[in-house]
């Protein structure tokens, strides 16, 4: 049932009624890998609160949305760009109902710093659309309390114009390394 399904990321409720925030962003360097430093993770929870279950298959397809519009495109590509997340291969997730999947945005933080901390590198919110679901289904999450420090927005500048996706996989939190 897609009616039930809903995404959560991040610290602070998200702009959408359906869209509910439900964990915090963090790095490795607060786990206490220094090698590590400039690895980021973001992981977004998604949970079915329908009565039925429904069905997701591959990549997230997500969008950036930046404060003013940004000095390049924001990609994201199909592999954990950072050595947090694990790279796994996708696979059909059966979501029942009250359980959770979840994807993961990764980056590495001061790859390209020539464009600073402006509005125009500070990527907001996140547009989401599920793999698999029919009618698709769009969420918009909200990163403004939640960037590269815990505090703001993920600067896309920094991160290179370049963040990575893992594929939905069934739990609370994509494997990390």
């Amino acid at each position: 049932m897609v009616a039930g399904l809903t995404a959560s990321a991040g610290g602070v409720d998200a702009s959408s009624s359906t869209v509910h925030c439900a964990r915090r962003m963090s790095s490795a360097c607060a786990l206490g890998q220094r090698s590590r430093c400039w690895q980021r993770r973001y992981p977004v929870l998604i949970r079915n609160q329908g009565a039925a279950s429904c069905t997701l298959d591959g990549f997230p397809v997500v969008v950036a949305h930046t404060e003013a519009p940004s000095p390049r495109q924001v990609n994201f590509v199909h592999f954990s760009r950072s050595l947090i997340f694990r790279n796994v291969v996708p696979r059909l997730v059966v979501l029942v109902p009250r359980g959770t999947a979840s994807f993961g945005i990764s980056y590495v933080d001061a790859l390209d710093q020539n464009y600073g901390q402006g509005p125009r590198c500070q990527m907001n919110s996140v547009t989401v659309r599920l793999p698999g679901l029919t009618p698709v289904r769009v969420f918009k999450v909200s990163l403004a309390a939640n960037g590269h420090d815990g505090f703001g927005p993920i600067n896309s500048c920094f991160a290179g114009f370049e963040l990575g996706l893992t594929p939905v996989v069934k739990g609370p939190s994509p494997p990390e390394y």
